[in-house]
């Protein structure tokens, strides 16, 4: 089994005070780096690609967690004109603070990735407790991708009606493709709790075990400031 699909890099963000005094959406100014899948108060989940020798001006993320698709080599200057490296495989799963940067890619391959943004959420209720993020990754046997997906689609309707699901999707990787990524956001701990314990997830996990699917899940909550 790969390793990276469970390996959460954290990396600290550097803003830097010396950056610009109001850096740029990129979605707006490279529209065929970033194609929007997902947008709502509370996140925006893009599909984003920087094809081998591209670059980027600087503009700045939110808090974020990008999924890689497509390994990659990118050079990324900061404000303070420092660079950093990055170097990812398909698979990998990074999060990061908000961030400000300009991109270069200085690989072998196009990079392609599901960049998952965090919006603040602190408008949608005061007092009400944050919304609960997870990523769940579900490892196929090799072939039983066709299977696991539509076992795996089955239960996005009524995940979706139940009382406090806010947002269930699914993504299959274009590499791996016995390997899925699910991106769920719930109200708070005690709707994921009763999610897990419905009578559609009891059965799933059941079947999991029956075909030697494996699930890890990776849990995010906004820190309040």
């Amino acid at each position: 089994m790969r390793s990276t699909m469970t390996r959460v890099l954290v990396a600290a963000a550097l803003l830097g005070g010396a950056g610009p005094l109001a850096a740029q959406d990129p979605v707006p100014l490279y529209p065929d780096n970033y194609r929007v899948l997902v947008e709502n108060p509370r996140v925006r989940v893009l599909d984003f690609q920087l094809r081998r020798g591209a670059r980027e001006a600087m503009h700045r993320h939110p808090a974020h967690v990008l999924y890689v698709l497509t390994g990659f080599r990118i050079r990324f200057t900061l404000p303070d004109g420092t660079t950093r490296i990055r170097e990812t495989r398909a698979g990998d799963v990074l999060y990061s603070d908000a961030v400000m940067h300009a991109p270069e890619n200085i690989g072998d391959t196009d990079a392609h990735g599901i960049l998952v943004e965090l919006r603040d959420t602190t408008a949608l209720g005061v007092g009400a407790p944050a919304p609960l993020t997870a990523f769940t990754f579900v490892h196929g046997l090799l072939g039983q991708g066709d299977s696991l997906e539509a076992h795996l689609r089955s239960l996005s309707a009524p995940t979706r009606a139940e009382p406090g699901a806010l947002r269930y999707d699914l993504y299959r990787s274009v590499e791996h493709p016995d390997d899925f990524l699910r991106h769920e956001v719930w109200q708070d701990a005690a709707a994921l709790e009763a999610h897990k314990q419905s009578p559609p997830l009891r059965a799933s996990f059941a079947r999991r075990q029956r075909e030697g699917w494996r699930t890890e899940i990776t849990l995010w909550q906004r820190v309040s400031p």
